[in-house]
């Protein structure tokens, strides 16, 4: 899950960088389980209540692929892997590999894989030293015996978010020895998902910024850990422009996620938008809000629609060339204990942990879920299946 605000956010009025360059084009876009181009796959996440919401109220979707969420950082078998063979909750919905899995029995599965290292234990570095192979083996296993399910692994997703801690040395050899660990056992259901934050204010690290800085021509180059390793390029998008933001950040979202597409096209890979849902909305009590604080003000349906669903289907549309796949998070945020944003609470103070998230629920609005229908229902622009 995000953990974006460990911290309150700094002091507003920070210069706005510039996207620098032209997109390239690069090799013809290859990769494990690429719909064809310009078709995309469509993920719901991202714990199991919210899915099977999802699945009993919008069933006009054929539910092409489940995102769910798992960690790997202990070697033991009562601390690794919570939620794959037993049900978790981190005050974010239950999440049950099982129960969704058996929810959605045609649907691909996206696995969200923390490694992070915030805390006392560099999790990244055990892994790549083979300190946690055990549990390895037995998270490969699990998904080897998914198939012929496809699964997509997103090892340490959103890499080069602060709140997560990774550098770039050990996260890349943990992301190789995972990767190769999934070959060696012939899992050849599995891809493998390199998925940057495209978070647009570094400053949030303080002496580590530059660790995080999208801005800095060699940024990415610094993560990745290679194209033999990488399948997909992820990327999360919550925004793409700064009008649901309290203040302006050193660089801009949508120059971020265009970098990552640049990246993307050069080296040949498909992109998975991985995470992505309006944050500060309510779709159901029709509010919008800048997500650094709860401040609510009415909007109607179409305002909803048009001010964020509207450009995040465009920017879709306008990159289906690299963009194959969409993970959309369809949960009720403020219901959920992690999320919750009280009333004039900044991000980063007590009431208001993680930020303000909202209602991200397409169901929740007559006009909201009839528009998505019209656009995820497509079949010359959506796959109906994971190829």
């Amino acid at each position: 899950m995000l953990n974006r605000w460990h911290a309150a956010l700094l002091a507003l009025g920070l210069p706005t960088a510039l996207f620098a360059g032209p997109v390239l084009a690069g090799p013809p876009v290859e990769g494990r389980f690429t719909a064809p181009e310009g078709r995309t796959l469509l993920f719901i996440g991202q714990d199991s209540d919210t899915i099977a919401a999802y699945v009993a109220e919008v069933p006009e979707d054929p539910l092409e692929g489940v995102t769910l969420y798992t960690s790997l950082k202990s070697d033991g078998a009562a601390q690794a892997l919570p939620a794959v063979f037993s049900k978790a909750d981190w005050n974010a919905g239950d999440v049950d590999f099982g129960r969704t899995l058996a929810d959605a029995p045609g649907a691909a599965l996206a696995i969200g894989l923390a490694i992070d290292a915030c805390g006392q234990d560099d999790h990244a570095g055990n892994i790549a030293e083979g300190r946690y192979d055990r549990s390895l083996a037995r998270l490969v296993d699990y998904m080897k015996a998914l198939a012929p399910r496809k699964v997509f692994l997103r090892i340490g997703y959103e890499f080069d978010g602060p709140w997560n801690c990774y550098r770039p040395d050990s996260y890349k050899a943990a992301f190789a020895h995972i990767t190769r660990a999934v070959r060696k056992a012939g899992a050849v259901n599995v891809a493998t998902v390199w998925q940057s934050a495209a978070w647009p204010d570094a400053s949030i690290a303080g002496a580590q910024a530059p660790l995080y800085d999208h801005r800095a021509p060699t940024h990415l180059d610094a993560w990745y850990p290679g194209d033999e390793l990488v399948d997909w390029v992820g990327v999360s998008v919550f925004y793409r422009d700064l009008s649901q933001w309290a203040y302006v950040p050193p660089d801009r979202p949508e120059h971020a996620q265009e970098r990552l597409l640049a990246f993307a096209r050069a080296h040949g890979k498909p992109v998975m938008i991985a995470e992505a849902a309006p944050q500060g909305l309510r779709t159901g009590a029709l509010t919008r809000s800048v997500i650094q604080r709860n401040e609510p003000v009415a909007v109607s349906a179409e305002q909803a629609w048009d001010g964020w669903y509207a450009p995040f289907f465009r920017f879709i549309d306008d990159n289906r060339d690299v963009i194959r796949a969409v993970a959309y998070i369809n949960a009720d945020w403020q219901s959920q204990k992690m999320w919750e944003c009280a009333p004039d609470t900044p991000a980063g103070q007590p009431g208001c942990a993680n930020g303000n998230w909202g209602d991200s629920r397409v169901q929740a609005n007559d006009h909201i879920r009839a528009r998505w229908l019209e656009q995820v229902s497509n079949p010359d622009t959506w796959a109906q299946k994971a190829p």
